[in-house]
């Protein structure tokens, strides 16, 4: 019996088998071993009247009848086995409960049961368990049973399903599913994607990895090949129904690298195909249309090798040596048969390191320099071991794989290897955390000791510090202070690839602050030699660049140097640069109004990031962004609030402030005014406490001083765009100033000074497609089409609707163009004569005002101060020449019976 889970991710699979069941459906749900199908038939059996619940174990497979004996014993508690049945159904009832001796009746016992089950649901979980006879009778229950009678069999993937039911498989669970799951139980959320290609989104066995961290002291240092007693329990359930050849191919397979079909056959494996056919059905495995091999769970492989005879190794390896295609593979392979130190080997796989990293492949060159080291001799020159090493450190740093960065430096602290060496291998460690650098100041501070007085190395260590200032600390202005140090640091050694890094560093942090140094900074970062491939494109000067320009709205120059660095990414094997670079080619792409084309680069920079364990915070914000253009409202909630959680987890700061102001735009476009000041008053404040003072960077201004309009705080929106103009006009930035048109239009039509509200509006507009923001220019004819509809301009209004929807249409954005058409629809539906034009939060406050709720009262109710409420009703007054809250009532009610 699999484990008893939580539904996460499975609320709709119940509620759909129970639409199949009341109907009398019949419904085998298939699945591994700790995948929850239990779970599941118990949540739809709760609240079934009547249900009757089989749960056979394999004890209970050789005892005839031992199944059906627990059903009836069931009926009879329930009284259906009373004195009406007829003497053969009753005596084959008797023999079953061994009430009486003989050997049972199959027919009376068949006719019993279709007689007594017409209505109800029977569950049987873990079917595969049940003993012939009754698997017989209940089997003909399913063709025969009449009535509503619903059946719902559970068998573990593989098994035969039940006889006369439909086979339905329960998927494993998806990443954020998993990061659901894990985040329920207080696991941090950057470790979900470690976890889930661990776990194989197998509950049980998620769990348990997942109870491990939880126990882990840090984070960061999290091994998901540790193999804990309940992670081998999990496993080893799931590859139960595999012996055999099966069992030895799978071995081969976790062995591998990259195993294909072709190459399992080529060790040896003459029955691979059919093998991987039955590991595919028990859920173990994938097998592509190329046919490349996929173990489901990376715990698998790992169980699979630690069960394995110490012969079947050695034979697994060997095999494989042989049937290798390239000579790193072969040396991987060979090395793995000797534990005993070998000059020759060690230095063979020091070269293989090398020329694989070459390739792309970093975290097999880590390893390959890995054992390496751990296999060299006292032949070989200590500083050739700690060049493995410290190569091994950074391939692991560029893969993102901190347990192999760990073993690298554990060996350079266990060698006589100087302070320097293990300050470079302890760089990689902040460089595969990547956004989650918060906690690694300790390190970088012994770093920092342990470079001493190399200019170069300390350059090096003070650029991981601004990383960490910024990101972890968020202060912009202490990792200004460090990338400077950097550079004079960088310059002293001559180091003019590290200069311009950290030069780089540098006017990234300078255009935070709002310096007008930054794009001087920039230039000089330009102008010196390219920046080492190692650090990646996405620290790079021309990189750097590309965002200024996505910044200042130069959003075609910004796409076509992406564009030409996308390919220059992808072979460089760094994961961190193609999901940068796929990112902000989608972000791009949105504000341009290529909406589709974002959506499917921020999808796929979102898979890319959960496949390299990076951090899912911003790949989530992206995908946000991307949902709420060209998706649902819906899903872009689920991704911000996925990012929100993780960036708070890993206390990036940056993230967090972007992450609430997704959820800040998702709130707007909902019409939630009120929830969405909410979330934007958290990026104001985090921006404060940040000291960003650039308002192109992240465009939350505008917004929240929307929201405030919404809900009524006039003049704090007032204020916020009075300061902001004053600052955009002071940096140049258009598209901002372009924004806070739009806001101040909507605040001077609350104020009633509808004229200047229109002409606001109308240059928001332009400038918007002046710019090529077809989004940011449809929002505008949206709220140009309101004002204008308060003014009684209905013709205009509608105008200015029917441009908005076809802005939103062209730039691929569906759902707000059949948004923008049905609040069209709706406003010429609702148009009277007489009635004022009510904004949400008016609407709200008149609703309450007018139902005898004091000022107060209705403040508390709407979360509101008593000053805006005073404030909102002495205009609605003004606007509708009345006195008091009866006139408005009296108003409001002509009004609307005129209407009707």
């Amino acid at each position: 019996m699999t484990a008893p889970t939580t539904l996460v991710g499975r609320q709709a699979l119940v509620d759909e088998l129970r639409r199949r069941l009341a109907d009398g459906g019949r419904v085998t749900l298939s699945g591994a071993a700790g995948s929850g199908r239990t779970a599941v038939a118990a949540a739809v059996a709760d609240g079934a009247r009547p249900v009757w619940t089989l749960r056979p174990s394999p004890e209970d497979r050789t005892i005839a009848f031992c199944a059906l004996a627990d059903l009836l014993l069931q009926l009879d508690g329930q009284g259906r086995l009373g004195d009406t049945l007829p003497a053969p159904q009753r005596a084959a009832v008797d023999a079953v409960l061994t009430r009486r001796a003989g050997s049972p009746d199959p027919l009376a016992l068949r006719l019993t049961l279709a007689a007594l089950l017409q209505a109800g649901l029977l569950v049987v979980d873990d079917a595969q368990w049940l003993d012939e006879p009754s698997r017989e009778i209940l089997a003909y229950l399913v063709r025969r049973g009449e009535g509503s009678l619903g059946v719902l069999a559970t068998v573990r993937a593989g098994e035969p399903v039940l006889t006369g039911t439909t086979e339905l498989a329960l998927p494993p669970l998806d990443l954020p599913q998993t990061a659901q799951l894990l985040a329920d139980r207080g696991t941090p959320s950057r470790l979900a994607a470690k976890i889930h290609a661990a776990g194989g989104g197998n509950p049980r066995l998620l769990l348990a990895i997942g109870s491990a961290a939880a126990a882990d002291a840090d984070p960061a240092t999290f091994d998901t090949a540790v193999l804990t007693p309940q992670v081998l329990a999990a496993a080893r359930a799931m590859l139960a129904t595999l012996d055999g050849s099966p069992r030895h191919t799978l071995l081969l397979a976790a062995l591998a690298d990259r195993p294909t079909l072709r190459q399992l056959r080529r060790a040896g494996r003459a029955t691979a195909a059919h093998d991987l056919a039955a590991a595919q059905a028990a859920g173990l495995v994938e097998v592509t249309a190329e046919a490349r091999v996929t173990l489901r769970a990376g715990a698998l492989a790992a169980v699979l090798v630690h069960d394995a005879a110490p012969e079947q190794l050695t034979g697994g390896h060997r095999a494989l040596a042989a049937a290798a295609d390239d000579d790193a593979t072969r040396l991987w392979h060979t090395s793995a048969l000797s534990h005993l130190p070998d000059t020759a080997l060690a230095c063979a796989l020091g070269d293989a390191s090398a020329a694989v990293l070459a390739q792309g492949r970093p975290t097999r060159a880590a390893e390959l320099a890995l054992r390496a080291a751990t296999l060299a001799t006292t032949a070989v020159p200590a500083d050739r071991i700690s060049a493995w090493l410290i190569e091994a450190a950074r391939a692991a740093g560029a893969a993102g794989r901190t347990d192999l960065v760990r073993s690298a430096v554990q060996l350079l602290e266990e060698t006589p290897s100087p302070p320097a060496d293990r300050a470079r291998a302890r760089l990689s460690m902040a460089d595969a955390a990547g956004q989650a650098l918060d906690g690694l100041d300790e390190m970088l501070s012994r770093a920092l000791a342990e470079a001493h007085d190399d200019h170069a190395l300390v350059a090096a260590v003070r650029l991981r510090m601004a990383w960490h200032a910024n990101l972890a600390e968020g202060s912009p202005q202490r990792a200004a202070e460090q990338a400077q140090a950097a550079a004079h640091h960088a310059r002293l050694a001559a180091d003019e690839p590290k200069q311009a890094l950290a030069l780089t560093m540098l006017a990234r942090m300078q255009r935070i602050l709002g310096e007008p140094a930054a794009e001087h900074t920039l230039a000089q970062a330009l102008a010196l030699p390219g920046t080492p491939a190692a650090y990646g494109l996405h620290n790079s000067p021309h990189y750097l660049a590309l965002r200024h320009a996505y910044f200042d709205d130069q959003l075609d120059t910004a796409r076509r140097g992406l564009l030409a660095m996308l390919p220059a990414a992808e072979d460089s094997g760094i994961a961190e640069d193609v999901v940068d670079i796929l990112r902000n080619l989608a972000e791009v792409e949105i504000r341009s109004g290529r909406c589709q084309s974002g959506q499917a680069r921020a999808q796929h920079a979102l898979r890319l990031s959960e496949r390299a364990g990076l951090s899912p915070g911003p790949s989530c914000y992206t995908a946000a962004l991307a949902e709420l253009a060209a998706g649902t409202p819906e899903q872009a909630r689920r991704h911000a609030e996925r990012a929100l959680t993780a960036s708070t987890h890993e206390h990036d700061q940056i993230y967090l402030a972007r992450a609430w102001h997704a959820l800040g735009q998702i709130e707007l476009a909902c019409r939630d005014n009120a929830a969405a000041a909410r979330a934007l008053r958290h990026v104001q404040e985090l921006e404060r406490r940040q000291q960003v003072r650039d308002p192109s960077l992240l465009r939350w201004h505008a917004d929240l001083a929307e929201a405030l309009v919404g809900v009524g705080d006039l003049d704090e929106a007032q204020q916020l765009i009075t300061d902001v103009r004053a600052l955009a006009g002071e940096l140049a930035r258009d598209g901002v100033n372009a924004a806070l048109d739009r806001a101040e239009g909507l605040y001077r039509c609350a104020a009633g000074d509808a004229a200047h509200a229109v002409a606001l509006l109308r240059r928001s507009q332009d400038q918007f497609a002046i710019l090529g923001m077809p989004l940011e220019r449809g929002r505008s004819l949206i709220a140009l089409a309101g004002v204008e509809r308060r003014r009684r301009r209905r013709a205009a209004a509608r105008d200015s609707w029917q441009q908005a929807e076809e802005v939103f249409a062209t730039a691929g954005a569906p759902v707000w163009a059949a948004a923008t058409r049905r609040t069209a629809d709706h406003a010429v539906d609702g148009d009277r004569a007489d009635a004022p034009d009510l904004s949400e939060t008016e609407a709200k406050i008149v609703g309450l005002a007018t139902g005898g709720a004091s000022n107060r009262e209705i403040a508390a109710t709407l979360f509101l101060s008593v000053k805006t409420v005073e404030a909102t009703l002495t205009r609605l007054y003004r606007r509708t020449g009345v006195r008091s809250r009866a006139q408005l009532h009296h108003l409001l009610g002509t009004a609307e019976r005129r209407g009707g």
